[in-house]
Formats: C-alpha cells, structure tokens, sequence
C-alpha cells in the first residue's frame, strides 16, 4: 500500500488562498488542507467547504507569522498590540524555547484555536502548525496534550526522505540535510509522546524541503519513489488570482498548477498511489451535515 494524503496550508489566509486550494480540491489531487482560524478569509473558507464535502479539514496551529485568536491583552509577551505574532519563526521559537512563562497563554491560545475550529467545521480530524512551530518542543507538548484532550487522532509530523529529494532537486543541499535532521529529530520527540497518548503521525513527509521551489517534474519524481506500506503526507500552498491581487508569492500559482495537472493524475494511477485523508485514515465521518447547518456566512476573525 502507498497511501498519499495531498494537502494544502493556510486554508483562509487569504482569498487567493482558498481559491488555489478550493481549486486543486475540485480540479485536482488535492485531498486535504488545514484551516487558520484567526485570518480574515477564515469565513469564506469554512463557507464554501460546504460544496467540498471529500476535502479533510484540519486545524494549521498559529504561533507566528499570522493572528491571535485571543484578545491582545489577554497574550501579552506573545503578539503585539494588534494581536499578530512574530513573524519569523525562527524568533519565534526561540522566545518559546527560553520563555516557558509564555507557555499558559499558548495553551489558552491553542484551545481557543481547536474550539473555534470545531465550532466552525465540526470536527477535526489532525493538527498541524504554521511553519511547522506544531513541533517545536515547547508547543508539542501543549497540542498533543490537547489533542488527546479534544480526541484529534492524528498530528503531522515532518520526515522527510532527504536522499529521495536530493536526488530530485539538489540545491541547497547543506541547507536540506540540516533541516531534515533538525525536524527527523523533533518529529521522533513528538511521535513517542503522541504513542504515549494514543495519537498517531504520519509516516514520511514530503513538500518541507521544498517549499516555495516545487516543480511538475519534482512531484512526478516523488510520486515514483513513495515509501511503501505507509502513510505520506505531500503538502502544498496553492493559491490563485482573485479579483486582480495576485498570490503573495509566484510558487503559489505554480503548485495549484501542479495539482491540476493530468500528469500528475496518470503518475498516480500508475503507481498504483491510493489518495486518502486522515479523516478516512480515522473512520471520522464527514462533518457535511454539520457544515450544512452553518450560516451562509461564518464570522470571520
């Protein structure tokens, strides 16, 4: 077996966002995207899920580069007055690494973050993190703490293979291998607390090392290399042009592009790639009816 979830990020970010993910879903491969639930197109996402009952909604933890959930005054040390939180998360994790202080109102955060999310979508099927923070060691703790809490069964972890992407695309080369073994090591901290809580991770990862460079012929060359009898998570940002403001970034409109694209389709039946969800991969069933019963416009944080 070679199971694929394709997943896309930051689902309400923006609206060139949604639409790049609502059309890899609709046109495409895509199987999977997870939600954040504090930015201004977080409405208009969860709104036309309606019409996408197959696509898993997850929850994209926040903790830099993005907004609180919470009132600024209530997260002091941890966002600036207008609620945003650092923007490199690099600063970012190491406040978190060398200011435990801020842990409880990372915990009163996330848990706003995980009801919200139910609120909106119904269920909520895994976690993952913006810019990965979801396993950072301070913040791991605190989510799969919660995750066993609110019963989500699955965390994303970050494996990837760095000899299969190396051999596709060897650029930046010390950077790749530095990162895989940096995020290898965070991921198997975060997979024996997740086994010690009854949660599971995916098995390998692919789209980390290679984010913001992907290509047609990466992704063709990935998809002839999955590991076998296993669980791989191949995630995206795909955006597209909405009302004349582009993507934020050029990758974006390519990797929607990638997605749709029939190669792509031809490569996966004939490597015999089974695309599923975690939310298949968990028995949930699909929150449709749930989402149904949603007003015609969700409030928008």
């Amino acid at each position: 077996m070679k199971a694929l979830i394709i997943h896309g990020d930051d689902f309400g970010r923006s609206p060139q966002v949604n639409a790049g993910i609502l059309h890899a879903h609709r046109r495409g491969v895509l199987t999977s995207a997870s939600l954040m639930v504090a930015e201004p197109a977080c409405g208009e996402a969860v709104a036309a899920a309606r019409d996408c009952p197959d696509l898993d909604i997850g929850l994209h933890v926040v903790a830099c580069n993005g907004r609180s959930l919470l009132p600024a005054r209530h997260l002091r040390g941890l966002v600036d007055e207008q609620g945003f939180f650092p923007r490199s998360e690099v600063w970012a994790g190491l406040r978190y690494m060398f200011n435990r202080s801020l842990c409880a109102r990372l915990r009163d955060e996330f848990r706003a973050q995980i009801e919200r999310h139910l609120e909106l979508v119904g269920s909520l099927s895994h976690l993952d993190g913006h810019h990965n923070l979801n396993l950072h060691p301070a913040l791991a703790d605190i989510l799969i703490d919660l995750a066993a809490e609110y019963r989500v069964p699955y965390f994303r972890l970050v494996r990837e293979p760095v000899i299969t992407t190396l051999r596709l695309a060897s650029d930046h080369a010390p950077r790749k291998i530095r990162d895989s073994l940096l995020f290898r090591w965070l991921s198997a901290r975060a997979c024996r607390k997740l086994q010690e809580r009854g949660l599971e991770g995916n098995d390998w990862t692919f789209g980390f090392l290679q984010t913001g460079n992907m290509t047609e012929r990466y992704v063709l060359g990935v998809l002839a290399r999955l590991p076998e009898n296993s669980v791989t998570v191949f995630y995206f940002h795909p955006a597209l042009e909405v009302s004349h403001q582009p993507p934020l970034w050029p990758s974006q409109a390519v990797e929607t592009r990638i997605l749709t694209s029939d190669n792509i389709r031809s490569a996966i039946r004939q490597h015999h790639i089974e695309l599923t969800t975690y939310r298949a991969l968990a028995g949930i069933k699909a929150p449709s009816e749930r989402l149904q019963d949603l007003p015609s416009r969700a409030t928008s944080y």
